[in-house]
C-alpha cells in the first residue's frame, strides 16, 4: 500500500512537470491531496518530504518559465574571425634566378597606421595664419613592396628574412542563434543604458531611449568591432558593453 502512494505520487509530480505554468497550482493542490489523504499520523516524515519535494519542483519550474520568458533567440549573422600571425620570407639577394624556384611576392614593409595631420580650414580668413590650421586623423595605407621570395631557406645562401604581419581566418563566418533582448523587454531605460555606453566609446548618439536608425548602425558597428553577431540586441552585446 505505501509503495503504491508513492508511486501514485511519482506519476501525478510527473504530470505537473510537463503541463503549462498556469496549471501547475491546480495540479500541485490535487498532488498533496492524492499524496496526502492516505498517510496517517505515524507518516509524519513521509508527509514533510512530499510537501517539500513538490514545492521545491513547482518553484524550480515556475523560475525556469520566467527565465524564458525574458530571453527570446534570433539568427544573427557572424563575420570570419581574423587574427594576425607573423610570416617569415626568404628574400632572394642574388641577381642570378637560374635555377632557383623564386616567385615575385607583395610584401608589407610599413604597417597602415592612423595619424594627426595638420590641414588649413577651407574658407578660414582670419588674419592669424594658426586659426586657420586644424588637426584630422587620417588614415595612411600600408606601404608595400615586390620582391623575389624563395620557396625555403635552404636553396642558396643568397636570402635575407623579412617578417611580415598578416592576417589569416581563425573562424568562418555564417549565421548564429544567439539569446537577445525580447521586444517587450527593450524598455527606453533600457535603450538609454545602451546610448551611455556606445557615447562613451565615441560613438555620436543622442541619449534619447529610442532604437532609431543611429543606434542600430551603432550598435552594428560595436558587434563588428567586436567579433560578435550582429542583427539583433543580443545578450552578449549587452555583457560587452557591461550592461548586467
Amino acid at each position: 500500500m505505501e509503495c503504491d502512494k508513492s508511486i501514485s505520487f511519482v506519476i501525478c509530480l510527473s504530470v505537473g512537470l510537463k503541463i503549462r505554468v498556469k496549471k501547475v497550482a491546480g495540479v500541485a493542490i490535487r498532488c498533496i491531496f492524492v499524496a496526502l489523504l492516505g498517510l496517517n499520523q505515524n507518516q509524519h516524515r513521509m508527509r514533510s518530504f512530499i510537501i517539500f519535494l513538490l514545492t521545491f519542483s513547482v518553484s524550480g519550474i515556475c523560475i525556469s518559465q520566467k527565465a524564458k520568458s525574458n530571453t527570446c533567440t534570433a539568427t544573427l549573422t557572424q563575420d570570419p574571425i581574423m587574427e594576425t600571425v607573423e610570416k617569415t620570407h626568404y628574400i632572394f639577394t642574388g641577381s642570378d634566378t637560374t635555377g632557383l624556384n623564386v616567385k615575385l611576392t607583395t610584401i608589407t614593409v610599413l604597417e597602415g597606421q592612423k595619424a594627426l595631420v595638420k590641414k588649413k580650414k577651407k574658407d578660414c580668413d582670419s588674419p592669424k595664419p594658426e586659426d586657420c590650421i586644424e588637426e584630422t586623423l587620417e588614415d595612411f595605407p600600408p606601404i608595400t613592396m615586390n620582391l623575389f621570395a624563395l620557396a625555403g631557406p635552404d636553396v642558396t645562401k643568397e636570402y635575407e628574412t623579412r617578417k611580415e604581419k598578416v592576417k589569416v581566418v581563425k573562424k568562418e563566418g555564417g549565421t548564429v542563434k544567439e539569446n537577445v533582448v525580447c521586444a517587450k523587454n527593450r524598455s527606453s531605460k533600457l535603450i538609454k543604458r545602451i546610448q551611455a555606453a556606445l557615447i562613451s566609446l565615441g560613438y555620436p548618439l543622442t541619449e534619447n531611449g529610442i532604437l532609431d536608425q543611429a543606434t542600430n548602425l551603432s550598435v552594428t558597428d560595436f558587434q563588428k568591432s567586436k567579433g560578435l553577431a550582429y542583427g539583433d540586441l543580443s545578450l552578449s552585446t549587452l555583457a560587452a558593453l557591461g550592461i548586467k
